[in-house]
């Protein structure tokens, strides 16, 4: 049978891997750095492509001509400029750059955020593209005159791995600049924000043979000349959640909520058209295109982030936790009846390294009237019971904008290895956790990237298309 490879590119990590429905073998994995220069934050995109690269050519050395395709699908929000030659003019901006604290009232003088989410059904995080392209272009307008081609990072890649340029519907959908009405970039909020629609392709639907690798890559990680490049799902989150409704297809026909727990937990519920009404706006939640051409319904919450933050500032300290001992130390903790905001600017905020996440925590709880966790486990048994009540307050909010009782969540991504997270889950929003798919619900965004290839590759139709 043949073999398929996902480059999986998470916020924190990235990975490649080989596999197909019935195998899974992750050859390579890799840190998805960053670097601060000149007071902001850069992805470093070129160490993550050579990265890839050194993946690819141990994929292809162990499983050579077996492997008949590659896919790339990514996390959201970054983006990457273009020059008339097809150079990258700058390396592209971390998500968390500082620079869009400053722009929201002028983003706001110019467009109101009632009219945004009629226009892009989207959720209103100044993480999102929308601020950071608004911010670069208030900062840097010499770069846009130079500026030929607007390509969200999956797309960068795309275009590395193959010589084409375009942008995939996936990832376009949750860029805040998409019409959620005729899947088209949004002429209004692109004229408001003064970036010229030129720089913006044809959105094109994922689940196509998008090209061939380029020669010169070929040569250069000793793969065949003919290995394909398929639109797979730019966006990890649509390859998730398509995974796991694949493994849930079922007679039963239960309501599921899908909940990709990462550096970001995205909780929501699939539905068959945006759903754009007064509830789901005043609960700002998102609609965000799926692979088959339908919708997730959900809200972008702060997730394993914070549990991260947390481990790094104590490592810097001399005292290291692994996953499973971090679990355990907010599973041996009281609870002190403290929950925070987990997406409270005050909390999420981009700052500087001395302003470390333990301090956030506790200025939130002594500004708000709560108790104040101390010790190592009171703060990791905080952080994980104020993600659970947001997944509860999430649930009962993406009820009532789509008129459903759900009745069942599906977890996958690495938090659903978290048993104390999935437990506290369970208690807040009484509802039962399934854990799929069977690869290993860690695995279901490099699964759904790979069922996509292995249906293209077959002639699979996906669903429907614009």
């Amino acid at each position: 049978m043949s073999l398929h490879i996902a480059i999986d590119l998470g916020a924190s990590n990235g990975r490649v891997i080989v596999g197909n429905k019935e195998t899974f073998d992750v050859v390579h994995r890799f840190p998805s750095r960053w670097v601060a220069a000149g007071g902001d934050m850069f992805w470093d995109i070129l160490d993550m492509f050579r990265e890839i690269k050194e993946g690819l050519k141990l994929a292809f050395k162990r499983y050579g001509p077996s492997i008949t395709s590659i896919g790339v699908d990514s996390f959201g929000g970054s983006y990457g400029l273009l020059d008339k030659s097809g150079s990258l003019l700058q390396n592209p901006f971390h998500y968390r750059n500082n620079r869009t604290d400053s722009i929201v009232d002028r983003l706001l003088e110019r467009v109101s955020r009632r009219d945004f989410y009629r226009e892009t059904g989207a959720q209103f995080i100044r993480s999102g593209t929308l601020f950071q392209l608004f911010a670069h272009a208030q900062s840097c307008p010499e770069v846009f005159r130079a500026a030929k081609h607007f390509l969200m990072l999956p797309d960068l890649l795309n275009y590395w791995l193959s010589g084409r340029i375009a942008n995939e519907y996936t990832i376009a959908s949750m860029s805040q600049l998409m019409s959620w009405e005729n899947r088209e970039w949004s002429r209004l909020l692109l004229q408001r924000i003064g970036v010229p629609l030129d720089l913006f392709g044809q959105i094109i639907m994922p689940g196509m043979i998008f090209g061939e690798m380029q020669p010169d890559l070929c040569a250069e990680i000793e793969a065949p000349r003919d290995t394909k490049v398929v639109l797979a799902g730019c966006h990890d989150t649509a390859c998730s959640f398509y995974a796991a409704r694949r493994y849930l297809e079922e007679p039963s026909n239960k309501a599921t909520a899908y909940l990709s727990s990462g550096t970001w937990s995205l909780l929501g519920l699939i539905t068959e058209s945006p759903v754009v009404n007064v509830a789901s706006f005043e609960h700002n939640l998102a609609n965000e295109g799926m692979i088959d051409g339908t919708n997730r319904l959900l809200k972008i919450i702060t997730g394993m982030w914070l549990v991260e933050e947390c481990r790094r500032e104590w490592a810097s300290e001399g005292v290291v936790y692994s996953n499973e001992e971090l679990t355990k130390l907010a599973e041996s903790s009281g609870d002190i009846g403290s929950i925070i905001d987990v997406n409270a600017q005050e909390v999420i905020a981009p700052g500087t390294i001395a302003d470390k996440m333990t301090d956030r925590i506790k200025r939130f709880c002594g500004n708000h009237g709560l108790a104040v966790p101390t010790a190592h486990r009171e703060i990791m048994s905080t952080v994980v019971r104020s993600i659970a009540a947001a997944y509860a307050e999430t649930i009962r909010n993406i009820e009532q904008a789509a008129g459903v009782k759900i009745e069942r969540i599906c977890v996958m991504g690495g938090g659903s290895q978290n048993q104390t997270l999935n437990r506290l889950t369970e208690q807040a929003t009484a509802l039962p956790l399934v854990l799929g798919p069977p690869l290993g619900p860690p695995e279901a965004t490099a699964l759904g990237n790979i069922i996509v290839q292995m249906e293209t590759m077959e002639g699979a139709r996906l669903g429907p298309a614009t």
